[in-house]
């Protein structure tokens, strides 16, 4: 993996001595999922935070707008020629919105996942401990890495709860 690919899912070097985290690392497959979503690309990995947010307020405002209730946020993060695109949205099973793209987020047979903690301003030493795992596993990233909000409800982020998800494939060996 690139330096550049590794950044997309807040993967950076670490140049200061860090402590390890209770990050409690899993090998499973991922669930399809489908999405009310909006998708928006930027140059580089230090810009996403700043789209992240309000593009989850923008979806919510719209599901609500139409009479539904917003399902589990979700974001997807993944690096092409342009930068990074994001997609941003929350679990939906309802019929097209206008205002939302439906996006179909398809099954992973095998992803590395732990369960970050805490403030978004930390997450990226848990994508760093997801990389390593991956690393001695012997396994290669394969597509876009995802994190779902599982309680990020309160203004509060250090009571926040977000599942990290890279997919991967094996290393074949030759």
């Amino acid at each position: 993996m690139s330096k550049a690919a590794r950044r997309i899912c807040g993967i950076r070097p670490l140049t200061l001595e860090t402590t390890m985290s209770d990050l409690q690392i899993t090998v499973k497959p991922l669930p399809f999922l489908r999405l009310a979503a909006l998708t928006e690309t930027v140059g580089s990995q230090p810009e996403v935070a700043a789209k992240v947010g309000p593009m989850f307020d923008r979806v919510a405002d719209v599901i609500v707008a139409s009479g539904g209730e917003p399902g589990l946020p979700v974001a997807e993060y993944d690096m092409n020629k342009h930068g990074v695109r994001i997609r941003v949205g929350f679990t939906y099973d309802g019929p097209a919105i206008e205002g939302v793209d439906i996006l179909e987020l398809p099954a992973v047979e095998s992803a590395v996942t732990g369960t970050h903690l805490g403030a978004m301003s930390t997450i990226d030493q848990s994508w760093h401990e997801i990389q390593q795992a991956i690393d001695e596993r012997g396994a290669q990233p394969q597509g876009a890495c995802r994190e779902v909000y599982l309680d990020s409800e309160s203004d509060d982020q250090s009571t926040w709860v977000t599942e990290l998800q890279q997919p991967i494939t094996e290393r074949s060996e030759d």
